[in-house]
Protein backbone atom coordinates (compact mmCIF):
# COMPACT_ATOMS: atom_id res chain seq x y z
CA UNK A 1 0.00 0.00 0.00
CA UNK A 2 1.43 3.21 -1.25
CA UNK A 3 1.55 6.29 1.67
CA UNK A 4 0.90 9.50 0.80
CA UNK A 5 3.99 11.38 1.48
CA UNK A 6 3.57 14.89 1.62
CA UNK A 7 7.60 15.36 1.80
CA UNK A 8 7.92 13.17 -1.04
CA UNK A 9 5.30 15.58 -3.27
CA UNK A 10 6.78 18.86 -2.66
CA UNK A 11 10.24 17.31 -3.66
CA UNK A 12 8.76 15.75 -6.60
CA UNK A 13 7.24 19.21 -7.79
CA UNK A 14 10.41 20.93 -6.99
CA UNK A 15 12.07 18.36 -9.45
CA UNK A 16 9.56 18.72 -12.16
CA UNK A 17 10.16 22.72 -12.20
CA UNK A 18 14.02 22.32 -12.38
CA UNK A 19 13.39 19.57 -15.30
CA UNK A 20 11.21 22.05 -16.91
CA UNK A 21 14.05 24.53 -16.58
CA UNK A 22 12.66 26.69 -14.30
CA UNK A 23 14.44 27.44 -10.90
CA UNK A 24 11.88 28.16 -8.28
CA UNK A 25 13.80 29.91 -6.04
CA UNK A 26 15.58 31.99 -8.98
CA UNK A 27 13.38 34.65 -10.14
CA UNK A 28 14.51 37.89 -10.35
CA UNK A 29 11.53 39.80 -11.08
CA UNK A 30 7.91 40.02 -9.54
CA UNK A 31 5.12 39.23 -11.72
CA UNK A 32 2.62 42.33 -12.62
CA UNK A 33 0.22 41.65 -9.59
CA UNK A 34 2.86 41.24 -7.36
CA UNK A 35 3.52 38.44 -4.91
CA UNK A 36 1.58 35.42 -4.35
CA UNK A 37 -0.92 35.91 -1.36
CA UNK A 38 -4.32 34.16 -0.92
CA UNK A 39 -7.34 36.45 -1.83
CA UNK A 40 -9.74 35.89 1.05
CA UNK A 41 -7.57 36.60 3.65
CA UNK A 42 -4.62 38.84 1.56
CA UNK A 43 -2.07 36.91 3.69
CA UNK A 44 1.34 36.24 1.32
CA UNK A 45 2.47 32.98 0.62
CA UNK A 46 5.81 32.44 2.25
CA UNK A 47 8.52 29.71 2.87
CA UNK A 48 7.78 26.61 0.11
CA UNK A 49 4.57 27.93 -1.03
CA UNK A 50 6.03 31.13 -1.58
CA UNK A 51 8.59 29.50 -3.95
CA UNK A 52 6.18 27.08 -5.51
CA UNK A 53 3.35 29.78 -6.57
CA UNK A 54 6.12 32.69 -7.56
CA UNK A 55 7.77 29.83 -10.56
CA UNK A 56 4.15 29.59 -11.79
CA UNK A 57 3.16 31.71 -14.81
CA UNK A 58 -0.08 33.04 -13.85
CA UNK A 59 -0.65 37.44 -14.62
CA UNK A 60 -2.84 37.50 -11.24
CA UNK A 61 -0.69 37.27 -7.07
CA UNK A 62 -3.99 35.91 -5.60
CA UNK A 63 -5.13 32.42 -4.94
CA UNK A 64 -8.16 31.03 -3.40
CA UNK A 65 -9.22 27.29 -2.35
CA UNK A 66 -12.10 25.89 -4.03
CA UNK A 67 -14.26 26.82 -1.31
CA UNK A 68 -13.05 30.17 -1.26
CA UNK A 69 -14.14 30.68 -4.57
CA UNK A 70 -17.34 29.19 -3.50
CA UNK A 71 -17.96 31.55 -0.83
CA UNK A 72 -17.14 34.31 -2.73
CA UNK A 73 -19.73 33.19 -5.74
CA UNK A 74 -17.33 32.15 -8.38
CA UNK A 75 -16.74 28.86 -10.12
CA UNK A 76 -13.42 27.40 -10.98
CA UNK A 77 -13.38 26.99 -14.96
CA UNK A 78 -13.70 23.58 -16.80
CA UNK A 79 -10.39 21.68 -17.16
CA UNK A 80 -8.12 23.97 -14.77
CA UNK A 81 -5.93 22.05 -11.94
CA UNK A 82 -5.38 23.04 -8.66
CA UNK A 83 -1.56 23.65 -7.50
CA UNK A 84 -0.97 22.14 -3.67
CA UNK A 85 0.50 24.31 -0.84
CA UNK A 86 1.47 23.31 2.57
CA UNK A 87 0.64 24.65 6.10
CA UNK A 88 2.98 23.11 8.87
CA UNK A 89 3.17 24.49 12.48
CA UNK A 90 4.43 22.76 15.64
CA UNK A 91 1.37 21.68 18.02
CA UNK A 92 2.33 21.64 21.79
CA UNK A 93 0.70 19.77 24.18
CA UNK A 94 1.03 19.51 28.10
CA UNK A 95 2.19 16.01 29.41
CA UNK A 96 0.88 14.52 32.54
CA UNK A 97 4.54 14.63 33.69
CA UNK A 98 4.13 18.43 32.59
CA UNK A 99 6.32 18.24 29.94
CA UNK A 100 5.25 20.01 26.81
CA UNK A 101 5.50 17.70 24.26
CA UNK A 102 6.19 19.33 20.31
CA UNK A 103 4.72 17.80 17.91
CA UNK A 104 4.57 18.64 13.71
CA UNK A 105 1.89 19.32 11.95
CA UNK A 106 1.70 19.19 8.44
CA UNK A 107 -1.25 19.05 6.17
CA UNK A 108 -2.01 20.72 2.36
CA UNK A 109 -4.32 22.46 0.84
CA UNK A 110 -5.01 22.91 -3.15
CA UNK A 111 -5.38 26.47 -4.58
CA UNK A 112 -6.44 28.03 -7.83
CA UNK A 113 -4.78 31.06 -9.35
CA UNK A 114 -7.58 33.86 -9.67
CA UNK A 115 -7.24 33.59 -13.49
CA UNK A 116 -8.57 30.18 -12.77
CA UNK A 117 -11.73 31.28 -11.62
CA UNK A 118 -14.46 33.29 -13.44
CA UNK A 119 -17.62 35.08 -11.54
CA UNK A 120 -15.94 36.17 -8.70
CA UNK A 121 -17.13 40.02 -8.33
CA UNK A 122 -14.37 42.68 -9.22
CA UNK A 123 -14.67 44.85 -6.37
CA UNK A 124 -13.48 41.55 -3.53
CA UNK A 125 -10.11 41.58 -5.85
CA UNK A 126 -7.94 44.03 -4.14
CA UNK A 127 -5.79 46.07 -6.39
CA UNK A 128 -1.95 45.20 -7.03
CA UNK A 129 0.69 46.34 -8.38
CA UNK A 130 3.82 45.26 -10.14
CA UNK A 131 7.60 46.12 -8.65
CA UNK A 132 8.55 49.16 -10.27
CA UNK A 133 11.86 50.58 -9.96
CA UNK A 134 13.86 52.99 -11.85
CA UNK A 135 15.79 51.01 -14.61
CA UNK A 136 19.58 52.53 -15.74
CA UNK A 137 20.34 50.45 -19.08
CA UNK A 138 23.52 49.06 -19.37
CA UNK A 139 25.02 50.75 -22.53
CA UNK A 140 27.44 47.58 -23.29
CA UNK A 141 24.70 44.77 -23.13
CA UNK A 142 21.90 47.79 -24.91
CA UNK A 143 24.56 47.15 -27.78
CA UNK A 144 25.06 43.87 -28.14
CA UNK A 145 20.96 43.41 -28.14
CA UNK A 146 20.73 46.39 -30.70
CA UNK A 147 23.72 45.49 -32.81
CA UNK A 148 22.92 41.94 -32.58
CA UNK A 149 21.45 41.08 -36.40
CA UNK A 150 19.89 37.87 -36.60
CA UNK A 151 18.59 37.44 -32.90
CA UNK A 152 15.01 36.20 -32.03
CA UNK A 153 12.36 38.93 -32.34
CA UNK A 154 11.36 39.75 -28.86
CA UNK A 155 8.19 40.74 -26.67
CA UNK A 156 9.19 43.52 -24.13
CA UNK A 157 6.40 43.12 -21.81
CA UNK A 158 5.34 39.65 -20.73
CA UNK A 159 4.93 38.31 -17.34
CA UNK A 160 7.46 35.39 -18.17
CA UNK A 161 10.87 35.12 -19.56
CA UNK A 162 11.01 31.97 -22.18
CA UNK A 163 12.05 31.56 -25.46
CA UNK A 164 9.52 29.80 -28.41
CA UNK A 165 11.35 28.11 -30.78
CA UNK A 166 7.98 27.75 -33.24
CA UNK A 167 7.71 31.11 -33.71
CA UNK A 168 11.56 32.56 -32.88
CA UNK A 169 10.61 34.91 -29.88
CA UNK A 170 11.55 35.95 -27.14
CA UNK A 171 8.95 37.10 -24.11
CA UNK A 172 11.02 39.02 -21.27
CA UNK A 173 8.76 40.61 -18.39
CA UNK A 174 9.17 44.64 -18.54
CA UNK A 175 12.56 45.89 -17.46
CA UNK A 176 11.23 48.23 -14.54
CA UNK A 177 9.80 44.56 -12.75
CA UNK A 178 13.23 43.37 -12.37
CA UNK A 179 14.60 43.68 -8.58
CA UNK A 180 18.53 44.84 -10.20
CA UNK A 181 19.21 46.01 -13.78
CA UNK A 182 21.95 43.42 -14.54
CA UNK A 183 19.53 40.29 -13.89
CA UNK A 184 17.06 41.62 -16.58
CA UNK A 185 20.33 41.52 -18.79
CA UNK A 186 20.94 38.44 -17.63
CA UNK A 187 17.62 36.71 -18.42
CA UNK A 188 17.40 38.10 -21.61
CA UNK A 189 20.64 36.74 -22.69
CA UNK A 190 20.07 33.65 -21.25
CA UNK A 191 16.80 33.45 -23.45
CA UNK A 192 18.17 35.02 -26.55
CA UNK A 193 21.48 32.36 -26.45
CA UNK A 194 18.65 29.57 -25.98
CA UNK A 195 18.54 28.81 -29.72
CA UNK A 196 21.90 28.79 -30.32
Amino acid sequence: MNKFDLYEVVTQKIIDRLEAGVIPWQKPWRNSGGMPRNLVTNRPYNGINFWLLISLSYNSPFYLTFEQVKTLGGNVLKGEKSTMVVFWKILESEEKSGEIKKTPFLRYYNVFNLTQTEGIDPSKIPASEAYDHVFNPIAAAEALVNNWTDKPRIDWDGDAAYYSLAIDLVCIPDHRTFFHDEQFYSTLFHELVYPY
